[in-house]
């Protein structure tokens, strides 16, 4: 890469006689001069764009007024070295290889390029000098104090002139905005206006050399540092991107533009490869949301700029899967809609980015994209119409690690939207294929948040991906009370080697000894696959009361766990009010000794267990999970798995063979405390351990800085037929809950299900929850009246022991009684029957046959 970047340096000292003789006209990178007529009507006829100039307006004349009032004292006050100042010249930037020892500095400067880039826009629209002299003398200073600094040689993520450690983030800080502001002053700068110099103290001619040069380094620095493969390219490409389109050359551009569009290199990834990523991964970016989040409104964001410096490209036609993906995370939100779906380094609150909808909106404008407007035209639409979001509004000027473009607001943004408004229900299931996510959901008729239910389980490998083996995470009274822990600052301890460890997951640890190798920081896992569903992702389901999912994961890295393990959730709705989750979790290791431990999280102050014997008693065991504490620590090569070290406050029952209810209370949430209550049918060679986890950071933030309450349940020897049968009631702490007894169902000595008695609103019920390892497992208990053939169902009985109804998930057969539902076909599938005065009322997803006591047949259809 180096020796292509050299020979077009030689063509670039060919050219630059001949580039300086030709006429450039600027801007061309964020808009056109054929543009501002455009935009000028928008600002003098449309409500929104008008507030939004004048408040633009009004936030950069306090700079102004500082600039025009003593120019020297304003630009004197960035972060320049003056100890090293050359007579006669501006001194270098100061060295900032800890960034974060500088943050006060990086504001400064962030703040002086803002500040320039609105002037230069301001300049674009008024012709006001003004703007043009300070956009113009903010881009000297810069330019001569990089100019004199020199790349770090050193790979990875360094390189920066500024950063030197941290290219990543000086990429999007800096590199990204220089470029722009030049675009804008580039027009006075070509009348000969001159910049007020603060080291010599005078008005001088700028250097056009000394910025091509910074550019061209920006544009060195994007190809040949950093990685691929990640979210790495996608944010140093604005850099890249822009710092091309500042360069006078039009060949000069034109050879370095592919290496954004089409030319991979091996630290930079081209945009065809980017969409290609999207495509294999079903339209998702395979990494954390917060990560995955940016990438699609990055680069939707440069489709954009790119579609419109050259139209020809057309790559909203081309990638139009990479604006679609911008609504990836909405489908992955709680019903509160604040919080979703945490796996790796993800977060957990939730926004819809509202600007980047807008962007998708104006690319579609510009390709003439009937599904670009369609989609985000609804979108937006929608938002305003149920008051989620205003049209732009200037805001608070962002130093964090971001790329500014807020003005595009302005410049680019349609005056009105066209498109329909409309309800975006979540779906009942949905998949993340990438993160082995399974998604539930069961939405009460009371249409609280408060009174629906959802989980999910999943683990893979991928970027910013945690060995989480197989993760479970459950919602109750609107807040997400079985959790994943979260994550720390990159690089510490607690982060390494517990965040991003088993430990900190809801999961089965095996032998003490699951662990991640291999991949992405050395925290490779196999990736969970699904088994089976209902309903089918994205569809209606059989009933409102029930769904389910099967997934099975192989713990095999490392050598002492090489374990195959399957995990059925299901969620059960027994009233409007009232449901639980079934969590089934069977695991089995090859090796000849083996013991398993369920690890379960749950926001709140206290774990209280209560069995109905004395003999259960917790006793002190400090020293149960510290070993994995001496293990060797290397930050990002080695962790100290599986993390559980981290637990205080152990203490562990002896063997203890009946059944455990545990109850999980949060009184600082609010409005409303709220509670988990578990049950936890007996079984032989079990123990039970509470323990206080480090604090669930990415949850409610009363707990963000508490311990965590934790539940660790041993089982001695294979928990397959065996496994370890939870059921979980959310509830708030003025209800005891309605499940009133819990009890595992075996067929000899194997698990087979669960009787699950429960005190609805409505009544009381039993439910049998038949849980079987294959489709065509078959269970039949002639006392209970009870026969299933398939993996999973669902038999309800009334107070008075009548049958209320039977779901089959996944099966063949499921009776109770007389009545038996049989799928026709022979193959296992979905059906559900519920008994009304007139007799049964079925339906299926494919045809099956009901016998009534009486004997009689009756054939039903597929449903619709």
């Amino acid at each position: 890469m180096k020796n292509l970047f050299n020979c077009l340096l030689v063509s670039i000292l060919y050219c630059q006689s001949v580039v300086l003789a030709q006429e450039v006209v600027r801007p061309m990178i964020w808009v056109k001069q054929a543009d501002k007529a455009a935009i000028l009507q928008k600002i003098a006829t449309t409500p929104w764009a008008k507030t939004y100039y004048e408040a633009f307006k009004a936030r950069a004349e306090v700079d102004v007024a500082r600039h025009q009032a003593d120019a020297k004292t304003y630009l004197g006050k960035m972060p320049l070295d003056w100890s090293k100042q050359t007579a006669g010249k501006i001194p270098p930037f100061v060295n900032m290889t800890v960034v974060s020892d500088h943050r006060e500095s990086r504001r400064e400067l962030m703040h002086y390029l803002q500040t320039g880039i609105d002037c230069g826009i301001l300049y674009f629209l008024t012709n006001d000098d003004r703007y043009a002299q300070l956009g113009a003398d903010v881009l000297h200073t810069v330019i001569e104090g990089l100019v004199q600094l020199q790349p770090n040689k050193e790979g990875h993520n360094g390189g920066g002139l500024l950063y030197p450690t941290d290219h990543l983030r000086e990429s999007r800080e800096i590199g990204a905005s220089i470029p722009i502001l030049y675009d804008f002053v580039y027009p006075f700068l070509s009348k000969k206006g001159q910049v007020f110099d603060v080291g010599q103290g005078k008005k001088v001619d700028f250097s056009e050399q000394n910025a091509e040069k910074v550019f061209r380094t920006y544009i060195n620095l994007a190809l040949e540092q950093g990685i691929i493969d990640c979210n790495w390219p996608i944010l140093e490409s604005p850099s890249l991107v822009g710092n091309t389109l500042a360069l006078n050359d039009p060949a000069e551009r034109a050879n370095f533009l592919p290496y954004y569009l089409t030319k991979n290199t091996p630290h930079q990834d081209a945009l065809q490869k980017v969409g290609q990523f999207y495509q294999k991964n079903g339209g998702n970016w395979p990494e954390s949301t917060n990560y995955s989040g940016s990438v699609a409104g990055l680069t939707t964001y440069l489709m954009t700029l790119l579609t419109r410096f050259d139209p020809s490209l057309h790559l909203g036609q081309q990638y139009p899967q990479v604006p679609l993906a911008l609504t990836t995370t909405y489908y992955l939100t709680y019903p509160n809609k604040r919080d979703m779906v945490v796996f790796g380094d993800g977060h957990r609150t939730f926004h819809l980015d509202y600007k980047a909808f807008e962007i998708a909106y104006s690319l579609g404008q510009l390709e003439n994209s009937a599904i670009l407007k369609r989609e985000f035209g609804a979108l937006i639409n929608s938002g305003i119409n149920t008051k989620q979001y205003n049209r732009p509004e200037v805001g608070n000027r962002n130093y964090g690690a971001e790329v500014y473009n807020e003005p595009v607001e302005l410049l680019w943004f349609s005056p009105t939207i066209d498109g329909e408004t409309k309800a975006y229900p979540l779906p009942i299931t949905d998949e993340l294929p990438f993160a082995g996510i399974q998604i539930q959901r069961n939405f009460s008729p009371t249409n609280n948040p408060s009174d629906d239910l959802m989980g999910f389980v999943g683990g893979a490998s991928f970027v910013h991906g945690h060995a989480s083996g197989m993760n479970m995470e459950l919602y109750g009274k609107g807040v997400v009370m079985g959790s994943k822990s979260g994550r720390s600052a990159y690089t510490t301890d607690i982060h390494e080697n517990y965040y991003r460890l088993f430990a900190g997951h809801n999961t089965v640890i095996v032998n003490g000894s699951s662990e991640g190798s291999g991949g992405w920081a050395n925290l490779g896992t196999n990736r969970v696959e699904p088994v089976a569903v209902e309903p089918t992702y994205r569809q209606s389901g059989v009933s409102a009361n029930h769904s389910f999912s099967v997934s099975r994961f192989l713990d095999d890295r490392g050598d002492g766990a090489e374990a195959t393990q399957e995990r059925t959730l299901a969620l059960v709705r027994t009233s409007p009010t009232t449901g639980y989750y079934v969590d089934l979790f069977r695991s089995k290791s090859a090796l000849p000794t083996q013991y398993h431990d369920y690890v379960y999280h749950n926001i709140g102050d206290t774990l209280l267990f209560t069995a109905p014997t004395p003999a259960f008693q917790l006793r002190p065991d400090p020293e149960r999970y510290a070993a994995s504490g001496q293990k060797e620590w290397q930050n990002n090569r080695k962790a100290r798995h599986p993390g559980w070290h981290f637990f205080k406050v152990v203490n562990t029952s002896g063997p203890y063979a009946n059944e455990v209810r545990v109850s999980f209370k949060a009184n600082a949430i609010r409005p409303q405390p709220v509670q988990m209550n578990v049950f936890i049918p007996g079984d032989a060679n079990r123990e039970y351990t509470s323990v206080m986890a480090p604090p669930t950071t990415e949850g409610p933030q009363a707990y963000a800085n508490r311990p965590t309450p934790t539940l660790v349940i041993r089982q001695t020897g294979e928990a397959w037929t065996h496994p370890f049968a939870v059921v979980y009631e959310p509830t708030d702490t003025n209800s005891s809950g309605s499940i009133q007894s819990v009890v595992a169902i075996r067929q000899g000595d194997a698990f087979k299900g669960l009787t699950i008695k429960s005190k609805t609103p409505n009544g009381p019920i039993t439910q049998y929850v038949i849980m079987q390892d294959s489709d065509d497992a078959e269970f039949s208990d002639s006392k209970l009246g009870i026969r299933v053939k398939g993996r999973y169902a669902v038999i309800t009985l009334t107070d008075a022991n009548k049958l209320h109804s039977i779901y089959l998930g996944q099966g063949q057969l499921g009776s109770f009684g007389k009545l038996v539902l049989t799928s026709v076909s022979g193959k296992p599938i979905a059906a559900y029957v519920q008994m009304e005065t007139n007799g049964p009322a079925v339906k299926a997803a494919d045809t099956v046959e009901v016998t009534v006591e009486s004997g009689k047949r009756k054939i039903f259809t597929k449903s619709n």
